[in-house]
C-alpha cells in the first residue's frame, strides 16, 4: 500500500495535504522544498533508524506551515480565500493529519479532540483576524 494523500487545491495552488494512510517504510509526504517537511513511518517491530544527527544549516522561510495531527476525536479545517466564504473544508479524524501549506484557515473541533499542532519556528505571535464566514 502507498500511503494516501489527498491534495487540497484552489485556482490550481496546493494549498493542503491531508494524509488519511501510512504505507510500509519511511515515506516523504511533502515535496523537498516546502518549508515543514512531513514524512509518514510505518515500521515493524525491532525496526531500527541508524543513530545520527542532523548537520546544521542556515534555512529561511517567508512562509508559515502547520501539521495538525489528530490523536483522537474529529475536526473540520475550513480554507479560505481573501474575504470570502470557505472555498472548502477538509475533515480530519484520529489517526489522520492535514499539512496547511499556504492561505487562511480556521479549525472547528467536532468532537472532543486532542490534537498535536507542529510549525515552522521560531515562534511569532503574528496570528492575524481573518472575517471570512464560516
Amino acid at each position: 500500500m502507498v500511503s494516501k494523500m489527498e491534495k487540497i487545491l484552489h485556482n490550481g495552488k496546493l494549498v493542503a495535504l491531508k494524509i488519511n494512510a501510512f504505507a510500509d517504510g519511511s515515506i516523504p509526504m511533502t515535496s523537498p522544498e516546502e518549508a515543514l517537511q512531513v514524512m509518514t513511518l510505518k515500521h515493524p517491530k525491532g525496526r531500527h533508524v541508524t543513530p545520527h544527527r542532523h548537520v546544521p544549516h542556515r534555512r529561511e522561510t517567508n512562509v508559515l506551515q502547520e501539521c495538525l495531527v489528530v490523536i483522537s476525536g474529529k475536526l473540520r479545517i475550513s480554507f479560505f480565500e481573501n474575504d470570502e466564504e470557505a472555498f472548502t473544508h477538509v475533515d480530519i479524524a484520529a489517526g489522520e493529519a492535514c499539512l496547511t501549506l499556504s492561505g487562511a484557515h480556521g479549525v472547528e473541533f467536532l468532537e472532543d479532540s486532542e490534537v498535536i499542532e507542529v510549525k515552522n519556528g521560531p515562534f511569532i505571535d503574528d496570528k492575524e483576524p481573518f472575517s471570512a464566514q464560516r
